[in-house]
């Protein structure tokens, strides 16, 4: 290769006829970037016997044979992934983050510049809460626990924030506990506390830092108190409402609120994001520490409810090496949704992503451990199947009988045998470097489409 673009280099150097300078430039970005069985070589050495025949830069070239022999070549290049730039094929796979530019109402512009993965960019869900963000709407987000309703704030603070403007999130974990105090602020036996809500109206913090925006995270919303759930319907109630102006001064009067001190806030860029399991305004019995909201509440949220849905899709990528685990753990998951009988185990536990993680990160430590020779101690590294009856534990007998047949567990102890006894490459870290196989795949894709077909959130539907 590096031979053919030497000589294209000296066929640029020594030409005066443009059309052969140009394709001679093209032909050599193309030799740079393709490998020799593209058929590139061929074409340079036909061009190079109709320079030699013809004389380089003389006028008797026949720039319509050049033309054709270079298209001609051009065409039955094949691109692979080996001819990409590696930005380019990571950002196929999602592994790159993204830089958003977004205006908000205010007229302040944002630049996610620390950016945000393009496989969490493309989740409908997260392109639907930035769009209530920038229409300023308060969001409730619901559904079983385990399917990323607080993480998707993050991937909102990501997207929000920039080199220049960081957005922050202010997190109010709700329950029957939760008082005024934490929500307003008051004054404590330490002094003045601010509360949580203060600091994300104002886009402070307890030091008094700045920040360009801030996140309000209500988790677990329907867990607080209904009468101290209250104090955040009048911010509620503001945190959509436009600047005005004052007709005397001319001033802008942004929306305020009172603090613990009864002190007026004026609002910055504030956007509010509530989760929860169940819809405001039922209780829910898998989720005995809810409350059944106020209606006034819940009017707070409306028209920006959205039901969640585990994403079966993202999973499966975040378990590529590795969907024998998923592949298995899946059924189990809707055994214990689906119960027995009629009766869901969901109260009792539930699979989410941290377990198929938490399962990922033992198989490959009990790899690493099981593969490193240490004279010193020698012991018994903890396995995969350790790691599920770990899980299993919390159900009942019975309800381990039923799960354990209705997830095959046998036939995934099996598995967990074959694979713990495999010899597998290492990486520098000491790792092993898993590959599924094409069953596997197979077998995670038709579990991916099932569960799409029957279970689409109202976000991905319009």
């Amino acid at each position: 290769m590096a031979k053919n673009i030497e000589d294209y280099n000296e066929v640029i150097k020594r030409t005066e006829n443009e059309t052969i300078l140009k394709y001679a430039n093209a032909k050599k970005e193309l030799e740079e970037s393709s490998a020799p069985e593209n058929g590139l070589y061929k074409s340079l050495e036909k061009l190079q016997k109709i320079i030699s025949s013809n004389g380089v830069g003389g006028g008797s070239v026949d720039e319509a044979e050049v033309k054709r022999i270079v298209d001609a070549e051009i065409k039955k290049v094949k691109v692979g992934l080996t001819n990409l730039d590696p930005a380019v094929i990571d950002a196929l796979s999602g592994n790159v983050t993204m830089n958003v530019n977004m205006t908000l109402p205010s007229g302040v512009t944002t630049s996610g510049a620390s950016g945000v993965k393009t496989e969490d960019l493309r989740r409908p869900l997260v392109q639907t809460i930035l769009c209530d963000l920038l229409a300023q709407n308060s969001v409730y987000v619901y559904g079983a626990a385990g399917t990323g309703k607080s993480y998707t704030a993050s991937i909102v603070r990501d997207a929000m924030t920039s080199d220049d403007a960081e957005w922050n999130i202010r997190e109010l974990n709700c329950n029957q506990f939760t008082s005024p105090t934490e929500i307003v602020g008051g004054q404590t036996i330490e002094g003045y506390q601010k509360g949580e809500l203060e600091m994300a109206w104002t886009n402070t913090d307890q030091t008094g830092k700045k920040y360009a925006g801030t996140i309000l995270l209500l988790d677990e919303l329907p867990k607080l108190d209904p009468n101290t759930a209250g104090v955040l319907n009048s911010a509620l109630a503001k945190v959509n409402e436009p600047d005005k102006i004052n007709k005397k001064t001319g001033k802008v009067q942004k929306p305020t609120i009172k603090n613990g001190r009864g002190e007026m806030l004026e609002k910055g860029n504030v956007f509010i994001y509530a989760t929860g399991n169940a819809p405001l305004n039922e209780a829910d019995p898998d989720y005995e520490a809810n409350f059944k909201q106020d209606l006034s509440l819940q009017d707070r949220f409306v028209g920006s409810m959205y039901k969640v849905f585990a994403d079966y899709g993202h999973e499966a990528k975040m378990m590529n090496g590795m969907l024998f685990i998923f592949n298995h753990i899946m059924p189990l998951r809707e055994a214990i949704l689906k119960g027995e009988d009629g009766q869901s185990f969901a109260g009792k536990g539930f699979v989410s992503l941290r377990i198929l993680l938490s399962m990922k990160r033992t198989f490959l430590s009990y790899m690493k451990q099981k593969n490193t020779k240490n004279s010193i101690v020698q012991f018994k590294p903890k396995g995969l199947r350790l790691a599920l009856e770990s899980f299993l534990e919390i159900f009942t007998d019975k309800q381990r009988d039923f799960l354990k047949k209705e997830m095959d567990y046998d036939s995934f102890v099996k598995v967990i045998f074959v694979k713990e006894g495999k010899t597998y490459k290492y990486d520098s870290a000491g790792y092993p470097i898993l590959e599924d196989t094409q069953d596997e795949i197979d077998r995670s894709v038709v579990i991916v489409k099932n569960y799409d077909t029957n279970n689409k959130a109202i976000y991905q539907k319009y």
